[in-house]
Parts: structure tokens; C-alpha cells; sequence
């Protein structure tokens, strides 16, 4: 029993047992159900699960002890003796059980509870995992979903777009192929068309580069294949110009482009010949577009013109609004071809685009842009917006033409096309060949008119023959009438009315402000009446063209050629009575050559008109152009070649270049002007001639016979010359053309006129040059220069160019020459020696050529030693091709300038060049390599490498050369190009000239100041960390690369800037700089602003100059843009403390001003009265400005609003009004502080009358003011007076003057006396005699600065000093006491005892005198005399 008792009470606790971990459990499952937020998995959490298990075990205690009951109650009925022990055994039992229960249960409970955190932390961790697991399964299900909905979607669009485009592209082809695949084949006839595969002729095209320069020049690279109009460099073009004149066949080859491309692109057609081989280079664009400008007028967008000329003519209703949603697409994601025909006749109607408006997404779109080479000249069309530039020069066979036309024209063999080639030889009309428009005119008219070659003519034939298709009424022209082109038209007498009225149109619509070439009704009815319209359309001369968008009354008009319409401009100013001329514009730059057709047709059909509109539009500047560029051909500095290029290009007018910012530029441009305008003249005679005119009146100054003149333009050139033998200005001879008699007879007669000659010299032509007012002259040719040794009197002559000939004698020359020039000569040393002798004698700098000159007679030593003491500072000698000979010749000699042509020059001259004592500038050409062994002579101001190239061996030796000199020297690179080995320039410089770069570090070249053009990385890293002193950058490119080494140049501290400078500065200023100068150029105000701050930085004063600049501007108001852009900058701006900085600005702008207002600038320099006006406005903003420098000519009131801080004002040099003066002084009057008025190199401005006068007469009410007004806190300082300056002064109650000469003293001292509050007089100069000075009472100081004084006017002086009633003080600074040379007291005893006497009876104890650097003499002076106080400074420095 006890056994089985002890066993029952132990079984609840082997219960409890198995029952943990269903507890520990169940507890997980509890604590998951309850919220995350409440559950703490921390220690807390565990006692509350430890105080749950206790109160279980306790019930299960309490369940034992009940069941020990029942078994001691059982007990009992088996025996009572047994009962006491049984139970006490039981309770001892239970007690050991409880015992043994409860540590069961503290390690059952502390297990359950380890158990439970271990299941609750896998329980969630398996939960989260899960729940991660699924979230990513279902994202990823998600974004498969959502990528097969959207590639189902786009699978679905790209076929619809696939079937859209395909469905396009066919009928793009279909509407090529079949509605732009003719060409017309008659002038005379519009509707005369044919299949252009029958007549047409591959066109000549040529690539048109674009100069560094800015040039433009046609080469010999022809372009044969497709390839080389859509690549460059293996890279697609995005837009490509084709330049062309009227009818060189622009709008045939787009047309022939297109068909091309249909075949290229769909079954081949082997009948069609592609216009070049690599036809399959079109396969490379799925579409082509092809606009025609004229017919966009109005249309601003390529993709409106697409849909008005292209997608409206093949669809209607949804069709046509489903392809035009399209189009965007197209243009965006295919590759296509968008040919724009006639740029020249299309004009933004907002004038803001140069060209149609085409979205920047679309890069895979090529345009091809044909337009008149005069449009190209747009400064708006920027050099880099034109990928290739292509010229179309006609076709490259004009008789194939001739010939396919000639055929196409007849149904059998009638004409043939070498009877057409032998017509135009013998009636001279092969220039017609060069226009295949014009060509097929003349086929035309060759096939059914006699024609005589007269460009009038034709066009009144093609006229007449347009009226008969009109079926005008027949009509003759008497004989005799006033247009001899007019006497063979049948169809025009009757319709003159009409004819006059299309040819006042075409007047007013060519010459208006904006020369139209398509026009609109409304505007056509101003010169015509409906019923002339309608002939003139029904007849063909004029078109009519309609846009699907535009209603029928804006329909759009044109004459049928341009051509045409400038024939009949030229007939109105011909055919009227009044002097339309007069109306003629003549503020647009040359554009006498853009109405060159004009003035052709004009001389055939009355060249007097013709002569006076040339006149009316060739102004001084053109006609002054013409002159420098013939100039500088005849110099040599352009040659034949660029004549050549002029003379055979048709289309030379792009040549007159926009850009006057390089000098070289302006040169060519300025002889290509003179070949245009030369040409337009010849081809005008010719025609005169052509239409029968009797008198041809031409003026022409200049004339150039060069050997690229054909035999009809030499003879009419030849023609002109004679008729105009008296007004000869340039006479240029490289041709035998003329006969000697013929020269000499220009020449006599233009004696006064002509200025330069340029030919073969025979002694009656030299002879004939006595006299004469020629200025320049060149002998070209080997000739016999014996007779002219002794040069004629030539008093005006400058410029003497002689070639290939031998000099052995003298050569006189006139005192006016300043500039002479011998190439491919021979001369004795003696020879030379005289005239270098001849030339150091001249009075003003005069430049000697030697280009590959040889010398002879070396040996000689006459004249050589009055060359050496000839000082010959004044000639520029320029050596190209030299040799030792010529060396010697010049070594120890006195020459200012040498111009070295190329590095064996260079080197040649090395071992002379230290002898060259007063060699002042040295220009280098050429390639410079090794270490530079150039002995530089001490007297060298400024070398200049001019164009080639150097390596950083050459360039740092030669620094290293120039930091030895003891002055200020320029070294100037300009097109320079820098070698490298092809590593970087640092490493370059540590392996190969690494004790150079040291030696450049080490060296002290603050003395050097570096110009730099062109500059590169490598250049600017050989000046990293060097000493130099000044930098001058003459683009903004130099600038950005030489940004990274400024901040290491320790020692600059000038640096100049040119060019175009844009966005936030990011120039590193190193803390050295005192000015930084923007010579000439435009900037930002971002990029201004940011400079500014920068500057700001620094601690100490520097001075910003703004020279020749102009700021860019966003076109709105500065304000606005301020705050839409750089609204931080100017925060920056004001927040930033500015006193440091010194502004120079020459010519101002509002929108500069404004950058500056409410700024802390200390000093405002203001070089025009331009600048100052616009400053005006925010100078009272600065308040902390204490300067302000002035130049220019003020007249008028001063409207100066001054700030309260300014201390001194300052009018550098220029003019004023006394007027302006005056009101000037009563502003300044009101500050309440002392202020400096400096007056420098000052004119005041004079009516003519006294001052006095002109102030109580125009005046009064200033002068009164000035009167009344306390300026005692004006100090002014004068530097060149005037009497009249003086006079405005009277009276006043200025404080302190400075007279800084001893004229404004002698001027002053007559109203001296009247400034009753002057304090203190400053003088300077020289001082002798009695002093005169009449000082007021008010007088409390007199400063002698600067210069000398005699002993007598230092004596009178003395004595007026003591004759005032308070203390005074004499300074006297550096001044010299003249002496006559004898001992003072000699000298006072003998000259000037009264005054000593004086002096001495004086009594001067009012007078304290200071003194520095005290002589003797000034002692004796003061010997005995009562002064009350000297001082004595000793000058320590």
C-alpha cells in the first residue's frame, strides 16, 4: 500500500513532466495570439511564464495531498495500532515528496521557460521567413505579369506602327514616283516636263570648308558618291547646306535625291541611274521627306510643312490625322532624310529662326538644306551648325545637257546639239553653259528664236513667248525704241501696261525691306489690277500656288524665275521717270553685290542709271575695303591663289566675311570684295554691249589684269580702262593685255589719282611715274633696274616691292617710304649697306623685306662703318630664307625690329643677335626643337613667336633666357603649336627637361609677361608654379585651360583676358593679382558676378578693367533674370565685402550697372561720358565707393548722384562745360566730410567770352549758388589750369588747392586772394622771379611738393608769409634750390640785396618752415632771418 501510495503521489508529478512541453507550447500559441506590440521577449516575459508554471504545480500538489487522504482513511479499516505510524510515515513521505516536487518543479519550470523563448524566437523566424518567402514569390509573379501585359502591349504597337509605317513608306514612294518625277524642259513653257532620268546630268558638287579663320573656301574634293554628302568622319550628319546661284540645279537634284531613294529603298528599277553608285547608302534611311520652301511661307515647324506638303496630299479624313500623330514617331525613331529647297525663300514670320524649327530629340534625322550663297552669309547660321557644306556648281557636262534637251525638245534630228555648241562659240554665249536653267533658256530660244547673246534680250524673249501662251494681242515696237531688247517681241507692245506693272512689282517686291520672292494676292494688287493678274497667270509668269491649310485668297504668288523678277526690277528703274534709286537702302553692308543680277540687267538696258545706282550703293567704307585689299595683294601678303579662288567661284559672295575680329580676315574679305565688285563691272559692260547701248557709262577706279581672265573679260576690263583713263586708282598688270602706249597713256591722264601700280617696268613706264601722286608700286619680272637707281620724285610713294632682279648701284628713295621689299634679288653688301644707311636717316619706322635675297661682294668694308654709327632704330628688317652673308652685314648694327620667317633664319641669326644693341622686338616663324641657343641682347623688349611650333625643351630654355634680362619683357605666342612625345607634359618634363623646370622654379620671372593666343594643357603646365608677372589670354579657350595652374603663379599679378566667357567663373586667382583687365569680348553676367566674388577674396586692392566688352543679355530685364537664374550669385554679391576692388569699366552698359548696384566697390574708373551717364543711376547705391575717375566730355548740369562716402572724384582727361563743373562743385559741397575734386588733363569748354561773362549770362544762377554754398570741404587739385577754370573759382570757400605746375600757379594767383576760407596751397614745378602769389587772410599753409624754386622767389615769398597776422608753415618736400654758382650769400648780395634786406627787417616768427633734404643753400637764406620754428627731415631712403 505504501509502496503503491508512494508511487500514486509521485505519478502527478511525472505528469507535470510530460505535460511541459504541451504547457510550453500551448504558451507559444497564447503569446503569438497576443498583439506584437504587448509581447516583451525580454526577462519580464520570462518571470510572467515562470509565475504561470508555479501556481499549475501548486494545484497539482493540492490534488496529491487529497488522494494521501483517501489512502490514510482506508488504512484505518485495516488497523487502528497501524494508523498513527502509517500516517506519520505518510507524512513524512508526503513532506519528502513536496520537497522533492518542488525541485522538480524549479527545474521543469526553469527548462520550460529556457524552451519557450527558444520556440517562441523559431516560431517567428520561421513565420517572418515565410512571409518574406511569399511576399517575394508574389512581387516576382506580379512583375512577370506586368511585363508580359506590357510586351504584349508594345508587340501589339509595334505592329501597329509596323503596318502604319510600311503602309506610309509605300505611298511615300508611290507619291515620288509618280507626282515629283518630272522636271520642266522649257522655260518658255511651264507645263513642258518630262521624266527627269531623260535629261538629267549629274550636277558638280564640291566640299566648301571652313577655315580657322572664319573663311569659307571651295575645294578640289568633288563629291561622287552619297557618302560623302550623309558622313563626316564616319559619323552621320544631322544638317547639310547645298549653296548654289539662281538655276545651278538645287531643286532637280533634291528631286533626283528622292527618286533615288525610292529605288534604293524598293525593287530596283534597272532602267533607273542613281545619281551616284552607292545608291545602297539611301537603304540607310527609311524615309525621305522633301519640302519645298517657297510653298511653306507662313510655316515655322518641319513637321507642319511634312504635313501640309506630303501627308496631306496622300491622305484624307482619319487616315490623314492617324499618319500625322505618327509622324512625331518617324522622326524620332527612324532614320530619315529631310531636304529643304530654298532656304532663301523662306523667312520666319516671328524673324527668329534662320532656319525651319526642328525638335533636338531628333537625331536620327538628316537635313539636306539648299539655299543662294548670299543666305549663307546670315550671322545667324553659325559655322557650327553646318555639319558639310556642299557647292553645287552646275552639272559636269553642260553639252550632255544640251544634247538631252535638244532631243527631248523635237521628234527627229531637226537641230542637233553641236549645232547649238557652235552657235554659243561664235555669238560668245558659253557663260550661259554655267547655269543649267539658263542653258536650257537657250536651247529653247536656239531652237526657234535668232538670238544676239543679250542676257535683256533673252529674258524679253522668254517674256514674249509667255504673253503669246496668254494669247495677247500681236504688236511691234517701233525701230528705234528706247529697250533695243524690246525691238523683237511681237507679243509684248499691246501689254506693255501689264509688262510695267509686273515690272513695278518686281521692283517693289525685290527692293522693299524685306526682298520677297514669294508674295500674296493682296499684295500683288498693289501694282497690278485683277485682270493683269489673271494674264500674267494664265501667260506663266507669274505661279500660283496653294496650301491645303491656307484659304484661296493667301495663296501664294512667285515669277517664274528669280531671275526673271530681277530682269523686270531692272526694267522699272530703267523705264522710270523718277529717281526711284533714291529709295535704295543703303545701311546694309555691300549689298551692292547682292543686287549684282540687278545692276547686269540695269547696264544693258541704260547703263547711265546702272553707273549711278553702283554709286548710290558702293559707299566710302566699300569702296575703302577695295582699296585695303588690293593694297595687300599688291604687298604680298595675298596672293593668286585666293584671286584664283575668287575669280572662278560663281558664288564668292559667301567669302565677304562677317567677322571683323581677325585681321587676316579682313583682308581676304576685303579682296574678295574687290574681285566680286571687278566682275559684276566686266559682266555689266558685256552685256551693255550685248544690248547695242551706244554709250556705256561705268566708273571704275581699280583695275587687276590677272592671269585668270578669259579673252571676253580681258577685253571688256581692257574697254573700261580707257573709258575710264582718268580716274585710275589701281592698275594691276599681270597679263600682257595692254600695250606700252596704252600704259602710258593711263598713266598720264590719272596722274592725281592713280595710288598703286603693280607690273612689268620698262624705262618709259618708270619715267612715266614722275610726278604722279603713286603710293604704291611692285616690279614684277626680271628687268634692267640701271635706270632707276636714282628713283624718281615720288613724294607720296610708302611702298616699293621689286622682284627677281640684281642691285649693285644706289637706290634713291623718297622721304614718304615706309615700306620696301625686294623677293628673289640680288645685291652687292655695299648696295645694301647704303640703304639701310638711307633708310635709319628716315624720321618715322620704316619695314625692309629681304625674301631670299642673295649677297654679293662681301669683302668690301665700304660704307660698312657709317652703317654701325647709323642709328637705326626706326627700321624693321624682316629676313626670310637668310644667309650668313646677310648676317654679317647687319651684325653690331643699331635695327629695332627683326622678323625672322622661319627657324634657319632663326638659327642663323643666333650668333648676331646679342649684338643688336638696340633690338627692341623679335618675331619668329617656324619649328623650334632642342634646347633654344637664341642670344638674346640686353635691349629686347618683346619676342614674338608668331605661327609654328616649338617643343617644351625650346620654350622653357628660352624662359629661362628672358628672366635673366633686367626689365619688362613681352613674349607673345600666338598660332602655336606645343610638341609633345606623347606622354603627358609632366612626365616629359621630369624625364627629359627636368633641370630645366627646376631651373624655371628657381629662376625670379616676374619680369616676363606672357601673351598667349592659341594656348594648350601642355603649354599651361609648363607655367605651373613659375614666377612670371603677367598673363595675357587672348581667347576664352586659352583661359579655361590655363584656369588649373593660375592659383600657382605666385608672383602675377596682371592678368588680361579676351574673348567670350560664359556660365560661373572658374578662374583660381592666386592671392598675387593686383588687376585683372577683360580687354575685348562678351561675358555673362553669371560668369561677371562670379568674378566678382572671387576677386572679393582677396586682401588687398585689385582693379577689375571691362574694356571693349559687352555683357550678354537674356533679352528680358536684368532683374528678372537676376531672379529666375543667378538670384545666389547676387545674394553673394551684396553679403560679400567689395572695398577691395577697384573698377575700370570704358564702355558701360545699363545691364552692367545693375550688376553693380548696392555693391561695396571702393573705386569706380569711368573712361567715357557715356559710361558715367548710364552709371549714374546706382552710383548713390555704393556706399563704401570713396573714388570715382572720370573721362570724357561732360556738358550740361551734372546729374551725378554721388554716394555719402565718396572722398575724391577725379576727371582724368578729357572735356567739360563750366556749367557742369559748377553744378559738379555745389554736389560736392553738400557732403559733410572732406572730398578731393582733381581736374588732370582738363579742357573747360568756352562760349568765347570771358568766363565772368558767360557765368552772369548763362550761368547766374550756379555761380550764385556756388557763392552762397561752404565748400571749405573741398580740396581741389589742378593739374593743367586755365584762366577760365580759375575764374569759377573766384570767390569761393574752397579749403585746400593743389596746383601741380607752375602755370595753374601763375593762372591761379590772380583770384587766390578771393577764396576767403583757403587753408592750405599744394604747389609743384618750377618757380622763378618775384612770387607774385596773393594769399588770402584765411591762409594757413603753403606745401611746395615737388620741383624748383630761385632764391628771389623763395625770398618774396618768405615776406608775403610774414605779412599775415597768424601762424603759417612753409613745407618745402623735394624741392631744389637753383644756384647760379656762386656761394648764396654771393649771389642774395649781388641780385637780391633788397630782398634780403627785406627778409631780414621782417618779422617772421609767424613762419614755421619744414624741411626735407635741406641744403646749404636754403640755410644761408634762412641766416639771420626771425623765423619761429624749422624742422629738418632727412630723407633715410
Amino acid at each position: 500500500m505504501g509502496a503503491k501510495a508512494s508511487k500514486r503521489t509521485k505519478a502527478p508529478y511525472a505528469g507535470v513532466q510530460a505535460e511541459a512541453p504541451a504547457v510550453a507550447v500551448g504558451d507559444h500559441l497564447t503569446m503569438e495570439s497576443v498583439p506584437e506590440e504587448n509581447v516583451d521577449p525580454s526577462t519580464s516575459q520570462e518571470a510572467d511564464v515562470l509565475e504561470l508554471t508555479a501556481q499549475r504545480g501548486k494545484q497539482t500538489i493540492e490534488s496529491v495531498t487529497i488522494d494521501g487522504s483517501y489512502t490514510i482513511v482506508s488504512a484505518t479499516m485495516a488497523g487502528a495500532r497501524e494508523l498513527t505510524t502509517r500516517v506519520i510515515r505518510g507524512k513524512q513521505g508526503i513532506e519528502s515528496a513536496v520537497m522533492d516536487g518542488s525541485d522538480d518543479l524549479a527545474a521543469w519550470t526553469e527548462a520550460g521557460a529556457l524552451e519557450l523563448a527558444a520556440q517562441t524566437t523559431r516560431g517567428r523566424h520561421v513565420i517572418q521567413s515565410c512571409i518574406d518567402v511569399g511576399r517575394a514569390d508574389f512581387s516576382a509573379q506580379v512583375n512577370v505579369a506586368k511585363r508580359e501585359i506590357r510586351e504584349l502591349k508594345t508587340k501589339k504597337d509595334d505592329e501597329h506602327y509596323y503596318l502604319k509605317c510600311k503602309d506610309f513608306h509605300e505611298r511615300l514612294i508611290q507619291f515620288y514616283t509618280k507626282r515629283k518625277n518630272t522636271v520642266s524642259v522649257s522655260p518658255l513653257k511651264e507645263g513642258r516636263d518630262k521624266p527627269i532620268w531623260d535629261v538629267f546630268v549629274q550636277p558638280k558638287l564640291s566640299h566648301v570648308t571652313i577655315e580657322n579663320d572664319g573663311s569659307r573656301k571651295k575645294t578640289e574634293n568633288v563629291v561622287y558618291q552619297y557618302k560623302d554628302l550623309f558622313y563626316r568622319d564616319e559619323k552621320r550628319n544631322s544638317r547639310v547646306f547645298v549653296q548654289g546661284e539662281p538655276g545651278m540645279g538645287k531643286t532637280t537634284f533634291l528631286t533626283k535625291l528622292a527618286l533615288d531613294w525610292c529605288d534604293a529603298v524598293s525593287v530596283h528599277n534597272p532602267d533607273h541611274k542613281a545619281t551616284f553608285r552607292d545608291v545602297d547608302t539611301l537603304k540607310e534611311f527609311r524615309f525621305l521627306f522633301q519640302i519645298s520652301l517657297r510653298d511653306a511661307v507662313d510655316q515655322r515647324e518641319v513637321i507642319e510643312m511634312i504635313k501640309t506638303q506630303i501627308i496631306d496630299m496622300i491622305y484624307t479624313g482619319d487616315k490623314r490625322e492617324e499618319t500625322v500623330k505618327l509622324l512625331p514617331q518617324i522622326l524620332e525613331r527612324e532614320t530619315c532624310i529631310i531636304t529643304l529647297d530654298g532656304l532663301n525663300e523662306w523667312v520666319d514670320r516671328l524673324n527668329k529662326c534662320i532656319t525651319p524649327l526642328m525638335a533636338e530629340c531628333l537625331t536620327n534625322c538628316v537635313s539636306v538644306i539648299t539655299t543662294r550663297p548670299w543666305k549663307m552669309v546670315d550671322e545667324r547660321i553659325k559655322d557650327s551648325d553646318i555639319n558639310t557644306l556642299i557647292e553645287i556648281e552646275g552639272i559636269i557636262d553642260a553639252e550632255e545637257l544640251a544634247k538631252k534637251i535638244t532631243h527631248s525638245l523635237q521628234t527627229g534630228n531637226v537641230k542637233t546639239h553641236t549645232g547649238f555648241i557652235t552657235c554659243v562659240k561664235e555669238r560668245q554665249l558659253r557663260h550661259f553653259l554655267a547655269s543649267p536653267w539658263r542653258l536650257t533658256l537657250l536651247v529653247n530660244l536656239w531652237m526657234n528664236y535668232d538670238v544676239t547673246g543679250s542676257l535683256c534680250e533673252i529674258n524679253c524673249i522668254l517674256l514674249d513667248i509667255l504673253f503669246k501662251n496668254a494669247n495677247a494681242s500681236k504688236g511691234y515696237f517701233q525701230n528705234g525704241t528706247s529697250f533695243q531688247c524690246l525691238a523683237n517681241t511681237r507679243f509684248i507692245k499691246h501689254q506693255i501696261d501689264i509688262f510695267d506693272a509686273l515690272a513695278n512689282a518686281a521692283f517693289s517686291l525685290t527692293f522693299s525691306s524685306n526682298k520677297c520672292v514669294v508674295f500674296t494676292e493682296r499684295e500683288l494688287l498693289n501694282y497690278m489690277t485683277e485682270v493683269q493678274l489673271d494674264f500674267c497667270l494664265r501667260a506663266g509668269v507669274l505661279t500660283k500656288r496653294y496650301s491645303s491649310t491656307i484659304a484661296h485668297h493667301d495663296a501664294h504668288y512667285s515669277f517664274v524665275h528669280e531671275t526673271v523678277q530681277e530682269f523686270l526690277a531692272a526694267y522699272h528703274i530703267a523705264n522710270s521717270n523718277q529717281d526711284v534709286i533714291e529709295r535704295f537702302q543703303t545701311d546694309l553692308k555691300y549689298n551692292v553685290l547682292e543686287m549684282s543680277e540687278t545692276i547686269i540687267y540695269l547696264c544693258g538696258l541704260e547703263s547711265k542709271k546702272a553707273n549711278t545706282l553702283i554709286n548710290r550703293l558702293a559707299d566710302v567704307k566699300f569702296l575703302n575695303d577695295i582699296n585695303h585689299g588690293l593694297s595687300r595683294y599688291v604687298h604680298g601678303f595675298l596672293g593668286q591663289k585666293e584671286i584664283l579662288a575668287f575669280q572662278t567661284d560663281n558664288n564668292t559672295e559667301r567669302n565677304v566675311l562677317k567677322s571683323e575680329m581677325n585681321s587676316m580676315d579682313y583682308d581676304k574679305r576685303c579682296l574678295a570684295l574687290s574681285v566680286l565688285f571687278q566682275r559684276m563691272t566686266i559682266a555689266g559692260y558685256i552685256e551693255a554691249k550685248a544690248s547695242g547701248e551706244k554709250e556705256i557709262f561705268l566708273n571704275c577706279t581699280d583695275f587687276t589684269f590677272n592671269a585668270n581672265l578669259n579673252e571676253s573679260d580681258s577685253n571688256a576690263l581692257k574697254m573700261l580702262l580707257l573709258s575710264n583713263k582718268s580716274d585710275v586708282r589701281s592698275l594691276i598688270l599681270e597679263s600682257n593685255v595692254l600695250q606700252t602706249n596704252e600704259i602710258l597713256t593711263v598713266m598720264q591722264h590719272s596722274k592725281h589719282s592713280l595710288e598703286r601700280v603693280m607690273m612689268t617696268v620698262t624705262p618709259e613706264i618708270n619715267k612715266a611715274l614722275y610726278h604722279t601722286s603713286i603710293q604704291e608700286v611692285r616690279y614684277i619680272g626680271k628687268f634692267d633696274v640701271s635706270f632707276v637707281f636714282v628713283f624718281p620724285p615720288l613724294s607720296k610713294l610708302t611702298f616699293l616691292r621689286i622682284d627677281d632682279s640684281t642691285f649693285s648701284e644706289d637706290i634713291v628713295l623718297p622721304d614718304a617710304i615706309q615700306h620696301i621689299s625686294f623677293v628673289n634679288c640680288t645685291c652687292t653688301a655695299v648696295f645694301l649697306r647704303r640703304l639701310l644707311v638711307r633708310l635709319s636717316a628716315l624720321k618715322h619706322d620704316v619695314q625692309f623685306d629681304l625674301d631670299t635675297v642673295s649677297v654679293t661682294e662681301c669683302n668690301t668694308h665700304i660704307f660698312k662703318q657709317e652703317l654701325l654709327s647709323s642709328d637705326m632704330k626706326n627700321v624693321i628688317l624682316a629676313v626670310t630664307d637668310g644667309n650668313i652673308d646677310l648676317d654679317h652685314l647687319i651684325r653690331c648694327s643699331s635695327i629695332g625690329k627683326l622678323y625672322l620667317d622661319n627657324a634657319a633664319c632663326a638659327s642663323l641669326a643666333s650668333e648676331i643677335l646679342q649684338t643688336l644693341y638696340k633690338l627692341t622686338t623679335l618675331y619668329l616663324w617656324g619649328t623650334y626643337t632642342g634646347r633654344c641657343d637664341l642670344k638674346i641682347p640686353a635691349s629686347l623688349q618683346c619676342i614674338s613667336l608668331q605661327k609654328g611650333e616649338c617643343s617644351p625643351e625650346w620654350l622653357c630654355s628660352l624662359l629661362i633666357t628672358l628672366s635673366s634680362l633686367d626689365h619688362l619683357v613681352t613674349f607673345e605666342l600666338c598660332d602655336v603649336v606645343l610638341q609633345s612625345s606623347g606622354d603627358t607634359i609632366g612626365d616629359e618634363l621630369r624625364t627629359h627637361v627636368s633641370d630645366l623646370r627646376s631651373e624655371i622654379l628657381s629662376n625670379d620671372m616676374s619680369n616676363i609677361e606672357i601673351l598667349v593666343k592659341n594656348g594648350s594643357k601642355e603649354l599651361f603646365e609648363i607655367l605651373r608654379d613659375t614666377s612670371i608677372g603677367i598673363l595675357d589670354l587672348r581667347t576664352a579657350d586659352s583661359a579655361s585651360l590655363a584656369s588649373k595652374i593660375l592659383h600657382t603663379l605666385n608672383k602675377l599679378t596682371t592678368l588680361y583676358l579676351s574673348g567670350t566667357y560664359t556660365g560661373r567663373c572658374d578662374l583660381k586667382i592666386p592671392a598675387s593679382l593686383q588687376c585683372i583687365s577683360l580687354q575685348k569680348g562678351e561675358c555673362s553676367p553669371e560668369w561677371l558676378c562670379s568674378l566678382l566674388i572671387t576677386l572679393s577674396s582677396l586682401d588687398h586692392l585689385v582693379t577689375f578693367e571691362l574694356c571693349d566688352v559687352v555683357l550678354q543679355s537674356s533679352g528680358d530685364t536684368l532683374g528678372d533674370e537676376w531672379h529666375t537664374h543667378v538670384s545666389d550669385l547676387r545674394s553673394v554679391i551684396l553679403s560679400n565685402d567689395m572695398h577691395n576692388i577697384k573698377i575700370l569699366v570704358k564702355n558701360g552698359s545699363k545691364e552692367l550697372f545693375e550688376i553693380l548696384r548696392d555693391t561695396s566697390i571702393r573705386i569706380l574708373d569711368l573712361r567715357t561720358a557715356d559710361s558715367a551717364s548710364l552709371a549714374s543711376e546706382i552710383l548713390h547705391t555704393l556706399n563704401k565707393l570713396t573714388k570715382l575717375y572720370l573721362s570724357g566730355t561732360y556738358t550740361g548740369r551734372c546729374d551725378l548722384k554721388i554716394p555719402a562716402s565718396l572722398q575724391c572724384i577725379s576727371l582724368q582727361k578729357g572735356e567739360c562745360s563750366p556749367e557742369w563743373l559748377c553744378s559738379l562743385l555745389i554736389t560736392l559741397s553738400s557732403l559733410d566730410h572732406p572730398v578731393e575734386c582733381e581736374l588732370w588733363d582738363v579742357v573747360l569748354q568756352s562760349s568765347g567770352d570771358t568766363l565772368v561773362d558767360e557765368l552772369n549770362t548763362h550761368v547766374s544762377d550756379l555761380r550764385s549758388e556756388i557763392l552762397s554754398n561752404d565748400l571749405s570741404n573741398i580740396e581741389i587739385l589742378v593739374k593743367n589750369g586755365s584762366k577760365e577754370l580759375f575764374e569759377i573759382l573766384r570767390g569761393t570757400s574752397i579749403g585746400i588747392l593743389d596746383l601741380r605746375t607752375a602755370d595753374s600757379a601763375s593762372l591761379a594767383s590772380e583770384i587766390l586772394h578771393t577764396l576767403n576760407k583757403l587753408t592750405k596751397l599744394y604747389l609743384s614745378g618750377t618757380y622763378t622771379g618775384r612770387c607774385d602769389l596773393k594769399l588770402p587772410a584765411s591762409f594757413q599753409c603753403i606745401s611746395l611738393q615737388k620741383g624748383e624754386c630761385s632764391p628771389e622767389w623763395l625770398c618774396s615769398l618768405l615776406i608775403t608769409l610774414s605779412s599775415l597776422d597768424h601762424p603759417v608753415e612753409f613745407e618745402l618736400w623735394n624741392v631744389v634750390l637753383q644756384s647760379s654758382g656762386c656761394t648764396i650769400v654771393d649771389e642774395l648780395n649781388t641780385h637780391v640785396s633788397d630782398l634780403r634786406s627785406e627778409v631780414l627787417s621782417h618779422d617772421m616768427s609767424n613762419v614755421k618752415i619744414i624741411v626735407q633734404n635741406c641744403s646749404k643753400e636754403l640755410l644761408e637764406i634762412l641766416r639771420d632771418t626771425s623765423i619761429g620754428s624749422l624742422k629738418v627731415i632727412t630723407d633715410i631712403s
